[in-house]
């Protein structure tokens, strides 16, 4: 079961500390060098979970110094370039172990899954905390407990500073610099900065529980820190199982529901690019109304040059026969009417097509629009109501865990299609799982007629709850 997290972060300088500590002894360690491994019993060999080896980050480390260099002051105002110190921290390096004794890990397939997604949820931390300063990951088997080493480098940092990248630093050295800003003296301002150290520590402890342990199962804090009792750390550490499962089964369903949306996304551009073609199709017609006008309006204009030329013919032919000129102008006047009568019907048509296709696609859009959020909504209320289902099938007996601990069984045939079609398989199993275990303690408790009776109440509410799959009977979205 697992425990409280472990999350360690230290700098080092080529040159050793008071336990003996430099860059050159943690990356030999790390790579199991057997003068600096003497307290692991039985060595084995590392693995490379991210980026270089320890021989390749010492030979990167070395080349990083090598070009590094800080300017320094000297009398008279002029300055000199020197290179980095011995002392000078110049590699940090986080540790974080896992609670699950190694032994577990290698015996127990589902410790090893648990911590292989630790292992990756570490990753991740580290990657977004440090970016591309973080040049390696490795991870050790050969000890009590399974845990990774991290490694930083100050890469684009010409002074080397190691300790610069350290979040608990870097709150330090603004405290203090603050502090002596805002006229404090030297004792008071290195005072301030180590507060603002251990908050910035906690801090970063939050962030990896946030993370990293609460997904994994881990608590933030051991029994002896908050003085727990056995059976209270015991129940600390099963809710932190129980939150920890129920993250990842939030997770599972959101990315089921993502899927969904992408489905359905992919289904709306479709209906859009259809949409668009017949909009292209009304767009070509409106168009050639358009030219069928332009049409009309250039033949009225005909009628009427038309008619002009034949009453001047008639004006001219006046004095020999006034009565036939008129008789002329009556009928050449009917004529241009009825060409006129008809180019205006033509434009007329012509626009009410174009009007009525138009109207058209805008109905077509907004049934559209509402289709869609009906099979949204629906979507939902039928998974609401095949869990429903499913747990009161655990009460009725057509659902339940296998008796060989290989998964869980529907018997109802409909019930297990609509299952495998939500894709809510994998995310009821640990429901069912718990569902089946409350209820066989529960019918322990109940008389016949009662268990009877809360089997018929719980399959009558499924009923009621049940709503029928989806379908169109027109085979899918009409524009």
């Amino acid at each position: 079961m697992p425990g409280p997290q472990f999350f360690h972060v230290q700098t080092y300088s080529r040159k050793p500390n008071g336990k003996g500590q430099s860059v050159e002894q943690v990356l030999a360690e790390a790579g199991r060098a057997p003068k600096f491994s003497q307290h692991v019993a039985a060595r084995q060999a590392y693995r490379i979970v991210f980026g270089l080896s320890p021989q390749e980050v010492q030979d990167r480390h070395d080349e990083m110094v090598a070009a590094g260099g800080v300017t320094v002051a000297l009398k008279g105002g002029k300055t000199a370039r020197r290179g980095i110190r011995k002392d000078r921290h110049t590699l940090m390096t986080c540790v974080a172990s896992h609670p699950y004794l190694t032994a577990q890990i290698m015996g127990d397939p589902a410790a090893r899954a648990d911590y292989g997604a630790w292992v990756d949820r570490n990753l991740r931390f580290l990657r977004g905390l440090f970016g591309n300063r973080l040049v390696s990951v490795i991870e050790h088997v050969d000890e009590e407990h399974p845990h990774l080493h991290a490694y930083v480098l100050p890469l684009d940092d010409p002074g080397c500073s190691a300790r610069d990248l350290n979040p608990c630093w870097i709150a330090k050295t603004r405290a203090e610099a603050e502090a002596r800003a805002a006229g404090h003296d030297d004792k008071t301002a290195v005072k301030l900065g180590n507060l603002a150290y251990r908050e910035r520590a906690r801090e970063l402890q939050d962030q990896y529980h946030r993370e990293v342990g609460l997904a994994s199962g881990l608590t933030r804090t051991g029994p002896k820190r908050e003085r727990l009792s056995r059976q209270q750390w015991r129940a600390r550490k099963d809710e932190a199982v129980r939150a920890a499962r129920t993250l990842r089964q939030m997770e599972e369903m959101v990315g089921d529901l993502t899927d969904r949306e992408e489905a359905l996304t992919r289904s709306a551009e479709e209906m859009a690019r259809d949409l668009v073609a017949k909009l292209d199709q009304a767009e070509a017609l409106f168009a050639e109304a358009e030219t069928e006008k332009a049409l009309a309006v250039q033949e009225r204009a005909r009628a009427a040059a038309v008619a002009e030329a034949q009453e001047r013919e008639a004006a001219a032919r006046q004095a020999a026969a006034e009565e036939e000129a008129r008789k002329i102008r009556v009928l050449a006047q009917k004529e241009a009417d009825g060409m006129i009568a008809r180019a205006e019907a033509v434009a007329a048509d012509a626009t009410r097509r174009s009007e009525e296709k138009a109207r058209q696609l805008h109905e077509a859009r907004q049934a559209f629009e509402g289709q869609k959020a009906v099979i949204a909504r629906h979507a939902a209320k039928e998974a609401a109501a095949v869990v429903v289902q499913v747990i009161a099938g655990v009460l009725t007996g057509s659902v339940g865990m296998k008796p060989d601990g290989s998964g869980w069984f529907i018997r109802d045939e409909v019930l297990r299609r609509r299952v495998q079609a939500l894709h809510l398989g994998e995310a009821l199993r640990d429901v069912v799982a718990v569902v089946s275990a409350l209820w066989d303690r529960l019918t322990a408790r109940l008389s016949a007629a009662d268990l009877s009776g809360e089997r018929h109440n719980a399959t009558e509410l499924a009923r009621k709850l049940d709503m029928p799959p989806f379908s169109n009977r027109r085979g899918g979205f009409e524009p």
